[in-house]
């Protein structure tokens, strides 16, 4: 996949773009919505015999624009790259997003900026929205798009019980700690990835030792409790436990930390970076009153994963 990152445009380059179909979107979370834009598009581009194309924007524009609960993504850029060609997309247009892109007419979006791209046609969503405010609708981007020769396909919603599916609905769901129903929307488990650091070693006093994983800023996060992972380290795939909070047994301190147990695994992972997937919510955090209740909740909290795992039969650990 080609990853393409285009600053302005709008100045004039070089670069001949090849003739695409493009999906357009912001495709934070890439949920099944926005899959079905992927597809539709690798189809048109497949009968026509050109590259199947998304055209999307870093940083998120909510975030650039100061509109709030954007400052953590279901996808940061690394994370949205990867899922893109897992999707076997062939060529991702970055665009750098900035208040002056955000300022564009619908006309200047279309014939100054997309035009210049070369796509034969591009794939949108319904409620998908362009131009100066976001004023402008499909139709609109149908009416300019064709008047340069660009085909416009526009598809429909995707709905589970009852809901559009969307990038808020998931947000949603993942601070209620609903990780099966966001599996769902997804279709794929949520992911964080994370460099493992040194952490105080407590888990390992214990006998549940942790690997403690650095800042996931850029990350949502589910609300604090313990869940069920699997976790992609040194190559493998690995079943287990992961407690996100504040670990009020042992300290006062509002920090929040991802701290996961590793079912079946010896050794040590300080400073890689792993992948954990989550699969399902086991409880709430909550203090304990002395270390050997926490112990045997720890114990509790593994068997109880160990029991659900046979819920996931299709995911590999």
């Amino acid at each position: 996949m080609e990853i393409i990152h285009i600053n302005d445009l709008l100045a004039g380059d070089s670069v001949e773009y090849l003739p695409s179909v493009m999906a357009l979107g912001n495709f934070d979370g890439i949920h099944i919505g926005h899959q079905q834009l992927i597809r539709r598009a690798k189809e048109l581009a497949a009968s026509a015999g050109v590259p199947s194309s998304v055209l999307t924007f870093h940083p998120h524009p909510r975030q650039v624009l100061g509109k709030g609960g954007f400052a953590h993504l279901l996808t940061p850029f690394e994370e949205k790259m990867r899922v893109m060609q897992e999707f076997g997309v062939d060529i991702v247009y970055v665009v750098h997003f900035t208040l002056e892109f955000a300022a564009l007419t619908a006309e200047d979006f279309v014939f100054r900026f997309l035009d210049r791209l070369h796509p034969q046609s591009v794939v949108v969503g319904f409620d998908y929205a362009f131009g100066r405010g976001g004023k402008s609708d499909t139709s609109q981007l149908k009416h300019l798009a064709e008047q340069i020769g660009i085909d416009v396909e526009i598809v429909g919603a995707v709905s589970r019980y009852g809901e559009k599916v969307s990038s808020t609905l998931i947000r949603e769901k993942l601070s209620y700690s609903d990780v099966r129903l966001v599996q769902e929307l997804l279709g794929r488990p949520y992911s964080i990835e994370g460099i493992v650091e040194h952490g105080d070693k407590r888990g390992r006093l214990l006998g549940f030792p942790t690997a403690n994983l650095g800042s996931c800023e850029p990350y949502m996060l589910p609300r604090n409790g313990v869940y069920l992972v699997r976790v992609l380290a040194e190559d493998a795939w690995y079943a287990g436990v992961l407690n996100i909070g504040t670990k009020p047994t042992f300290h006062d301190s509002h920090r929040r930390t991802l701290e996961v147990h590793l079912l079946n695994f010896e050794g040590d992972l300080y400073d890689q970076r792993v992948r954990l997937e989550l699969l399902d919510y086991l409880r709430d955090e909550k203090k304990f009153f002395s270390v050997e209740e926490l112990i045997q909740q720890i114990k509790a909290d593994v068997q109880e994963a160990q029991v659900r795992l046979a819920a996931f039969a299709g995911i590999s650990y």
